[in-house]
């Protein structure tokens, strides 16, 4: 790693540049006790390299200034096209603690959430007022959208339902729904499709939903709350993607868009893959006949028409078996109610190799969390906790000794 210098009249201040995919580019300088007047143009210099970056507005970079604890850092937000012919730092490469002279993971984090909105669009949020402020940015880009939110413990989390993450998952999922209304055979036996997913969604089984919310102040609770299960990482960084749709898109659990998505739950595998193919090659071909004749899409059908008896194929487009849709289901239980839950329904997927259809329907902003604690005493004081996320004994419980503590 290289450090340069930053020679600025009579004071000389060390820093590094460092990159990251999520966050951008950035020079950024050891702490210290002194307040440097800037000129239009700063150069660093190390040994055997001048490197010159000019500031805003005629250049590539804007400026920050810093306070972490009795110190100052100052921090230059590059632009992507920014080039260097030398190393870049990384988070891999300074730890939390890490012994870099000049600087550590958590004064990064600390300068990037001072600058909250960073050059290449994201946000870093450390508490409860830069983040409503980041919503609020978002909304104005984008008026007259519906929005969902989905936060969730680690910033690196893929966007992919639980059904996915596990071949044995996505192979045996039919045999696992056929498992569960059998064992909830009375209470099942009647509903729809989607009513079913939900409820697997609910007792945590893999499915093809993805949870998503309407209320930003629970998406940012999920990303702040630790899961059970949760391995630790090398930085306490959160997210919440934020995404925004038109109305027209976004489905609803009684649509036909959504029973034919969701119908897709008791399909063997096998059936599965063959349509994705048929599908696929139909439309590389313009030619409908390719899947129409095929025996998967005979019984995908033959599933449509147990909840659609009148459904029309003349009417059927492939396309939405391909692409994942919002939907917004029914208050079919306290915790949907509790956290204004949604859903984002998935559809087929190339089952061979793993490959889904990614979110290529909607625009995602992505909003990284630090602080965790801090924001979570914060939500707390707005009776945002595990209690009223939640509402069951446990959970309460929790809550209630947490308040303790």
């Amino acid at each position: 790693m290289t450090i340069f210098k930053w020679e600025n009249h009579s004071n000389c201040l060390q820093g590094a540049f460092f990159k990251d995919e999520e966050f951008g580019k950035y020079f950024i300088t050891e702490k210290t006790n002194v307040r440097i007047e800037l000129s239009e143009r700063v150069n660093l210099e190390t040994e055997g390299q001048n490197v010159s970056i000019t500031m805003d507005p005629k250049g590539n970079c804007s400026f920050h200034i810093t306070n972490i604890g009795n110190k100052i850092m100052y921090v230059f937000a590059l632009e992507e096209s920014f080039v260097l012919n030398g190393d870049w730092i990384t988070l891999d490469d300074i730890g939390l603690n890490s012994t870099f002279p000049l600087f550590n993971g958590a004064d990064v984090l600390e300068a990037l959430a001072g600058i909250c909105c960073l050059p290449n669009g994201n946000f870093i949020c450390g508490n409860v007022q830069d983040y409503i402020t980041a919503i609020e940015q978002i909304c104005k880009k984008y008026p007259n959208k519906e929005y969902f939110f989905r936060g969730h413990y680690y910033y690196k989390y893929a966007l992919v339902p639980s059904l996915y993450r596990k071949k044995q998952y996505f192979d045996n999922e039919n045999f696992m729904y056929m498992d569960f209304k059998t064992q909830f055979y009375n209470e099942l036996s009647n509903k729809k499709y989607i009513e079913i997913l939900t409820t697997m969604q609910h007792y945590k089984m893999p499915t093809r939903l993805l949870d998503t919310t309407s209320n930003p102040l629970v998406a940012l609770y999920m990303a702040c709350d630790k899961p059970n299960n949760y391995k630790s990482m090398n930085y306490g960084i959160g997210e919440v993607i934020m995404m925004k749709e038109d109305s027209k898109n976004v489905k609803y659990s009684d649509s036909n868009a959504t029973t034919l998505l969701s119908c897709l739950a008791v399909l063997e595998t096998d059936y599965k893959q063959e349509l994705y193919e048929k599908i696929m090659e139909s439309l590389d071909k313009n030619d409908p006949s390719i899947y129409r004749n095929s025996l998967a899409y005979r019984r995908f059908v033959a599933e449509v028409n147990n909840e659609l008896p009148v459904f029309d194929e003349s009417f059927f487009t492939p396309e939405v078996l391909l692409k994942p849709r919002h939907v917004k289901v029914g208050m079919i239980n306290e915790r949907i109610i509790a956290q204004s839950g949604n859903f984002i329904l998935f559809g087929l997927c190339n089952y061979q190799t793993g490959e889904y259809v990614k979110l290529d329907t909607v625009t995602k902003e992505r909003i990284f969390i630090v602080h965790r604690d801090y924001i979570l005493k914060q939500l707390e004081m707005l009776n945002i906790n595990a209690g009223t996320m939640y509402p069951d004994k446990d959970h309460h419980s929790v809550a209630i000794i947490k308040s303790y503590e």
